[in-house]
């Protein structure tokens, strides 16, 4: 049987042989299809919440943030304190060599350009300074008053009222090494907490000279290293006692808080001048009416801090306070501002904010504050008569007029071209004079014109000339 022959078809004219697809390769294209609720679902299932140590502001919470803003920068505006904003990031140079010991390894670094590394500031006094050595003018002889609100960045251990990122209200004076600068200071932040309605109390201390504490550190050493006090501290005082012994002072583990009790006092280390300017600070308090506890143990663990050191502690319903959680705290700096590069003194106060509002938060409070008017600036000529300008300017603020004032400035001159600079209605004018008299200078900066008025009646004839609009706190 023959095998019959098969003939293959002639292929079609300009007709392409196609190559055989491997099998791997054969596959469809896919089919471009809409999402569907399903798997929206699916692909939204996991939800986040914010990182530990960082913190959301809502609805009636964020109400009592902007209470603790708002009131900060009223009174800013009324003691003259100029607003500033500095960057997030810095160089991390300016942090490294003054900051309290271990802080470095608290510092949030960033990378930028090859060589230099950045930091998140750790805190705003840095920053505020340098802005103020880099864009100084020399024409200006006045003391400088500067004000910031911003976010600032630690790795530390958080609860307990700490984060990792929180906010500071930060007020300085660069340039008046005398004790008025610190009563200002303690005053201004006294004033927030106070009008704010938080129940407090102001610690205070003084660290002397750069000599005094250096004195008084080597000799805290020594105490706690004899024999038998070492061996009871606790294993984190232990550690600081080889780099910070100061640090021991601020510990609160009853075996420590035991062993410092027989410590020296850095009282003992002060020199002439440190005593008279502190007597100074404390006779200005006193004034002001503003109570205060002496504090031997308070030293701000700070190395840039000297002479005048404060801070402000919460106290409990128990009546108890709690160091752990100031809200407040400051001091004199000159060491940092030299740091920088700067010849001037300065002193300054920061204030955590996350720590107010959590109080604020139990008082359902809401702020009102009044709307912008003409000024009044509270001027004065003598030591003597700057006290009571101070207690003027605050009771002419509580009643609602829009006061400003400079009592770190001395001579009439300068007070009143601010006055003018300000383009204030009316300056007030208190000397040796007017003190004894008990009157006060009006003077109306349009036609120049002064008269002198009893001072009890201050407030009436300005309600004739200025009308004023009350801010109240309210529940």
């Amino acid at each position: 049987m023959t095998k019959a022959k098969t003939t293959k078809k002639p292929a079609a004219k300009n007709s392409v042989k196609k190559k055989p697809v491997p099998a791997a390769v054969k596959k469809t294209a896919p089919v471009e299809t809409k999402p569907t609720v399903r798997h929206l679902e699916k692909k939204s299932a996991k939800t986040y919440q914010h990182l530990m140590g960082f913190k959301d502001y809502l609805g009636k919470e964020f109400l009592t943030w902007d209470l603790a803003t708002a009131k900060a920068w009223e009174l800013a505006r009324a003691y003259g304190f100029a607003p500033i904003k500095t960057p997030i990031i810095e160089d991390l140079g300016m942090y490294k060599k003054i900051t309290r010991s271990g802080q470095e390894k608290e510092f949030f670094t960033v990378d930028l350009d090859p060589g230099q590394k950045g930091a998140l500031r750790p805190e705003l006094t840095q920053g505020m300074f340098r802005a103020y050595l880099e864009n100084k003018s020399e024409d200006s002889s006045l003391p400088t008053r500067l004000f910031a609100i911003g976010p600032v960045f630690r790795q530390e251990k958080v609860g307990g009222g700490r984060y990792r990122e929180f906010n500071q209200l930060d007020l300085e004076i660069i340039g008046e090494p005398k004790p008025i600068s610190e009563a200002l200071i303690i005053n201004a932040a006294y004033r927030y907490l106070k009008e704010l309605g938080l129940n407090f109390q102001l610690q205070i201390n003084s660290l002397g000279d750069s000599d005094a504490r250096r004195d008084y550190t080597n000799k805290l050493n020594a105490f706690f290293k004899e024999r038998g006090r070492r061996t009871n501290l606790c294993h984190s005082c232990k550690k600081a006692l080889l780099k910070s012994p100061l640090a021991l002072l601020d510990c609160r583990e009853d075996a420590c808080l035991k062993a410092r009790e027989s410590a020296p006092q850095i009282a003992d280390f002060l020199s002439v001048e440190s005593r008279e300017h502190f007597s100074k600070v404390l006779e200005y308090l006193d004034d002001l009416n503003i109570p205060y506890n002496f504090n031997s143990y308070l030293v701000r663990n700070l190395s840039y801090y000297s002479e005048t050191v404060f801070e402000f502690w919460p106290v409990g319903v128990d009546g108890n306070t709690n160091g752990r959680q100031a809200l407040a705290a400051g001091g004199r700096c000159d060491a940092l501002l030299s740091f920088l590069g700067g010849k001037e003194s300065a002193c300054g106060v920061a204030i955590g904010l996350e720590r107010i509002t959590a109080r604020l938060k139990e008082q359902n409070a809401v702020y009102k504050y009044p709307d912008e008017q003409e000024l009044i600036y509270v001027a004065q000529l003598s030591e003597s008569a700057r006290v009571r300008a101070l207690l003027l300017f605050e009771e002419l603020r509580l009643a609602g007029f829009n006061v400003r004032q400079s009592f770190s400035v001395d001579g009439l001159r300068a007070q009143l071209e601010e006055a003018n600079n300000l383009q204030a209605k009316v300056t007030l004018i208190l000397g040796k004079k007017e003190i004894m008299d008990e009157t006060i200078l009006l003077r109306d900066m349009e036609s120049g014109a002064q008269e002198t008025i009893a001072i009890k009646k201050v407030k009436d004839k300005l309600d004739k000339k200025i009308n004023r609009k009350v801010g109240v706190i309210y529940g």
